[in-house]
């Protein structure tokens, strides 16, 4: 069995087939870069589906952001509503309501000035039409022991010659994290795929929310990084196909033998059902978690 790799990516390739194939997200693998036992757990019985301030400020300036492209011109009246698609966007992606929001109004007006801010920062170097916004994209990476494996990714930006995605962050992101994003590498064969075109580039534009500043962080791939990419995202295609989930609640790269940031009830929506979460150190175990806005 063997990965799929950029110079010999299939002509035509079948649409997903959930009985058929396996599903591997881009967004599931860095969720597998943490612990694979919170994938195992999402969906179960006690699992806490996650919610928070900074996730659905996020989602709402992307929201913006999109609906700006798709429409080729300002959406500045989405800005007179928010209450309304914003009310939506809570109910249906996150089961929570406007009600459940502290400080509407300072939420309301900290989103609307980050989209205002993109529209004479980021949107100005966009000078071609895009080749599509929100698209999701879909590659066959290679055979599975009884399945074939699929990565499936949703580009925010793709333009005939750069990927572009959108973050937000409290603290301004280092080009590191832009050079070591597997989301990059991915998504460039994705786009390779569905267009047949050979895009190298991506410019991920990080709102700092401390700093009320979108930053533009320019990255390369090279055909190595790429195939080496697809390897990594064809080999948990594999585990995931094998019902083989591990719990790392201690990064294997840490030395002192730490437990991880995202072991803990804040960050782990699976923390009250995961048996992989009791160490020898100083967090309270007995914890509960809770769906909370902080």
């Amino acid at each position: 069995m063997t990965a799929i790799q950029w110079r010999n990516l299939p002509e035509q390739a079948a649409p997903y087939d959930e009985e058929a194939h396996v599903l591997v997200r881009q967004s599931t693998i860095g969720q597998l870069q943490l612990c694979g036992k919170r994938v195992e757990l999402a969906g179960s019985d006690g699992y806490l589906e996650p919610v928070s301030e900074p996730l659905v400020f996020g989602t709402c300036v992307h929201y913006l952001a999109e609906q700006d492209l798709l429409a080729g011109e300002p959406r500045l009246d989405l800005l007179t509503n928010m209450n309304e698609w914003i009310e939506e966007i809570l109910v249906t992606e996150y089961d929570w309501t406007l009600a459940q929001v502290p400080n509407v109004r300072n939420f309301f007006d900290e989103i609307a000035g980050a989209y205002r801010l993109w529209r004479t920062t980021v949107r100005p170097t966009f000078r071609k039409e895009p080749l599509g916004v929100e698209l999701k994209m879909e590659l066959p990476l290679g055979e599975g022991r009884d399945k074939q494996i699929y990565l499936q990714g949703t580009c925010d930006v793709l333009f005939p010659s750069r990927l572009v995605d959108f973050k937000t962050s409290r603290s301004p992101w280092l080009q590191d994290k832009a050079d070591v994003s597997i989301q990059a590498s991915l998504y460039m064969a994705l786009a390779k795929q569905t267009f047949d075109i050979e895009v190298k580039r991506m410019t991920f534009w990080n709102y700092a929310r401390g700093k009320r500043e979108w930053i533009p962080l320019h990255t390369a791939r090279t055909v190595k990084q790429i195939d080496a990419a697809l390897l990594s995202a064809y080999e948990y295609g594999l585990q995931m196909e094998a019902g083989i989930y591990p719990a790392t609640p201690v990064p294997e790269s840490s030395f002192n033998k730490k437990r991880g940031w995202y072991c803990s009830p804040q960050f782990c929506g699976a923390w009250n059902i995961c048996p992989a979460k009791y160490l020898a150190d100083d967090r309270d175990e007995k914890t509960v978690a809770i769906r909370s806005w902080k």
